[in-house]
């Protein structure tokens, strides 16, 4: 069997990088495994590298990074016969953290190794794969405003300016939303459409998604008062969100939204602007190589 790791030396400032040394450790007690250890050096470029992985007979290619990387690398993957796999090693890791896996990169490499390879669901947003959440409206510009703060700030303080500074420049926005229940049409602060649970650092948007049922779930939150936004969000990172009037949560295959203006679109952690933006779920769309028993624990739950 031969195995890839595609390692973003930028991810988590440098921490993807510093356990190259580790997975060549590990690794190379695998006697009849395989390995290579590719690296990224522009945007897009994990993508190209899984692309030709794929083709020359990899049969696990781990992402060793953050959702940005895992992104691109099943954007390679994706309807083959290769599986992901997930080093984590970005800023917010959400994706793994939806997947309960445990553990440090000895015990992940191991495990998964030892472990299993599920069918999982995967969407598309206006042609582009994502395995996690994408979402439009408020919650992307705070993605925008945090990706700055970082520059000055650490990780969950950049976050917490970005949020405090959005909630006060913030405009609602009129959505027109089509799923498969019908027609809404609302000023929203966010609609998020889901395959996992956590995005943005560990915020809960999704308390109920599961990654192979073959659905989306959809959050949408109302406009609503500046000091309310404040209270609703420390519940919404927690996945508490649902007891606020505004919130509503939704099922759908598919998911078409039209805004009046292009808006900030997040697709697994990356920011883009549009403004009609076409949403399907593919059942079984991308192989998963996890942990046995966290794999299976997670995906059922």
């Amino acid at each position: 069997m031969k195995v890839l790791f595609i390692i973003n030396p930028a991810a988590g400032k440098g921490r993807a990088l510093k356990e190259a040394p580790v997975i060549k450790a590990v690794m190379e007690k695998w006697e009849k495994i395989e390995y290579d250890i590719a690296y990224t050096e522009r945007i897009g470029h994990a993508v190209d590298i899984a692309k030709a992985g794929c083709k020359n007979g990899y049969k696990i290619i781990f992402a060793v990074g953050g959702d940005g990387t895992v992104n691109e690398v099943v954007n390679g993957t994706a309807n083959t016969n290769t599986a992901l796999a997930i080093l984590p090693y970005g800023s917010g890791n959400d994706f793994f953290r939806s997947l309960g896996i445990k553990g440090d990169t000895e015990k992940i490499i191991n495990d998964t190794l030892n472990g299993q390879i599920k069918n999982m669901d995967i969407g598309i947003v206006n042609g582009r794969y994502f395995i996690n959440i994408s979402s439009v409206g408020f919650d992307a510009e705070v993605v925008l405003a945090t990706n700055k703060a970082k520059k000055f700030l650490s990780g969950s303080i950049a976050y917490i300016a970005a949020l405090i500074t959005t909630i006060f420049k913030r405009k609602s926005e009129n959505i027109k939303m089509l799923i498969d229940e019908g027609e809404v049409e609302k000023k929203v602060l966010l609609a998020a459409v889901a395959n996992g649970r956590f995005y943005g650092g560990g915020m809960e948007a999704a308390p109920y998604a599961v990654l192979d049922d073959g659905l989306f779930d959809i959050c949408f939150i109302e406009n609503m008062p500046k000091f309310k936004m404040l209270v609703l969000f420390p519940q919404f990172m927690k996945g508490k969100h649902e007891k606020f009037k505004e919130v509503k949560f939704y099922r759908s295959k598919k998911v078409y939204i039209e805004c009046d203006r292009p808006l900030p679109l997040n697709i697994d952690g990356e920011v883009y602007k549009e403004k009609s933006i076409r949403f399907e779920i593919i059942n079984k769309g991308f192989l998963l190589a996890a942990p046995l028993q966290e794999a299976m624990s997670s995906v059922m739950d």
